[in-house]
C-alpha cells in the first residue's frame, strides 16, 4: 500500500492491530466507553452536519433533497453520541526531528498515532488528529470511517517537523478547542518547562477528559552514549555547542533522569497515563503491548 495507513504501518504491523481495543477509563458523553453501541452505528437522531458522500457509507443516510438540488451525493452527519472519541495531538516541533539511529521522533510518534487511529477507527469509533509546534499546523475534527483514515494517515506522512516548540501554550488552546469529553492522546517529547506542562495538561482533566501521554524520546536523549569530542546542536535554536561528553555524561543523564521522572510524577498527580515510548521499539508490538495491558487493567 502507498496510500493512507499503508504509509505509516506494514501489513505485518496491521494485521497485530485488527483486532485490539481502545477504550476510556472514565464516562464519555454519558456513556461509559465501549459498553454499548448506537442501533443506528454510530449515529443518533440529532442531526450535526452534510459531508460529501464516499465508497462504503450508508446509503441510509443520503440526502436525496441536496442530491435534488444540486446533483451531488452528501451525508447527513450526525452528533455520535454512543460513541467514543479520541483526539491524536502529535507534537512536530524541530526537537521532534531528531535521531540518532533508526526513525526521527516526528516520524515515530506518526506512526504511533497512525496505529492508534487505526485501531480507534476499526472498531467504529471517532478519531481526530492535531499536528502541532508553537501553533495548530493541520487538524482534522473527530470522525469514522476508512475515507477519514486514510486523509488522517497522509497528513501525518506528509508533515514535516519545521517550527519552534512551544507545547505547552498550545496544548492550552487545544484543551479550550475538545469541548466534548473525549480520550486525548498526546504524542510529544515534552521539552517544555515542566510547570507549563503540568498546567496545560491539568487543562484537560478540568475538562473531565481521560488523557494518556506518550512519551516519545530517542534512546540517546536517555542513554547519552556519545563518546568523541564534537559538536552538539539545539534543533530549536540551531545553536551549537563543543564538548567532551564523556565529561558531561554524569551530569546529563542525572538531570534527563530528572526530566523523566518530573514528567511520570505531573501526569501521576493529575491521573493521567504515562506511556515512554522510545524510537528504537517496533510500533506495531509496542501499540499492542499497551492497549492490552490496559485491557487487562480494565481500561
Amino acid at each position: 500500500m502507498n496510500d493512507g495507513i499503508g504509509r505509516l504501518l506494514n501489513q505485518r504491523e496491521i494485521a497485530r492491530l485488527s483486532s485490539l481495543a481502545l477504550g476510556s477509563r472514565f464516562t464519555v458523553e454519558g456513556t461509559l466507553a465501549g459498553a454499548h453501541r448506537s442501533p443506528l452505528k454510530g449515529f443518533s437522531v440529532e442531526f450535526a452536519d452534510y459531508r460529501q458522500y464516499v465508497p462504503g457509507d450508508d446509503l441510509r443516510h443520503l440526502d436525496w433533497k441536496v442530491y435534488g438540488r444540486n446533483e451531488r451525493l452528501y451525508v447527513r452527519q450526525y452528533e455520535e453520541e454512543c460513541n467514543l472519541r479520541v483526539y491524536l495531538l502529535v507534537d512536530s516541533s524541530k526537537s521532534m526531528a531528531y535521531a540518532h539511529k533508526g526513525p526521527t521522533k516526528y516520524e515515530c510518534a506518526a506512526k504511533l498515532a497512525g496505529a492508534l487511529a487505526y485501531v480507534t477507527a476499526h472498531q467504529q469509533d471517532s478519531v481526530g488528529l492535531t499536528i502541532f509546534d508553537s501553533d495548530i499546523r493541520r487538524q482534522m475534527a473527530a470522525r469514522g470511517g476508512l475515507e477519514h483514515l486514510r486523509i488522517l494517515a497522509n497528513l501525518l506522512a506528509d508533515h514535516q517537523p519545521a517550527e519552534e516548540t512551544n507545547v505547552a501554550m498550545t496544548l492550552h488552546r487545544l484543551a479550550e478547542r475538545v469541548r466534548r469529553r473525549a480520550l486525548v492522546i498526546i504524542l510529544s517529547d515534552l521539552f517544555d518547562d515542566m510547570e507549563r506542562i503540568r498546567n496545560a495538561l491539568a487543562h484537560f482533566r478540568r475538562r473531565k477528559h481521560d488523557v494518556i501521554v506518550y512519551h516519545v524520546l530517542d534512546p540517546a536523549e536517555i542513554e547519552f552514549p556519545f563518546r568523541d569530542i564534537g559538536n552538539f546542536q539545539d534543533l530549536e535554536t540551531g545553536e551549537t555547542l563543543i564538548t567532551n561528553p564523556r565529561e558531561i555524561r554524569s551530569a546529563y543523564q542525572e538531570a534527563f533522569a530528572e526530566f523523566l521522572f518530573s514528567c511520570q510524577r505531573i501526569c501521576a498527580g493529575l491521573d493521567i497515563e504515562y506511556v515512554l515510548a522510545t524510537t528504537d521499539k517496533p510500533v506495531g508490538a509496542f501499540v499492542q503491548e499497551h492497549l492490552n495491558r490496559r485491557r487487562r487493567a480494565g481500561r
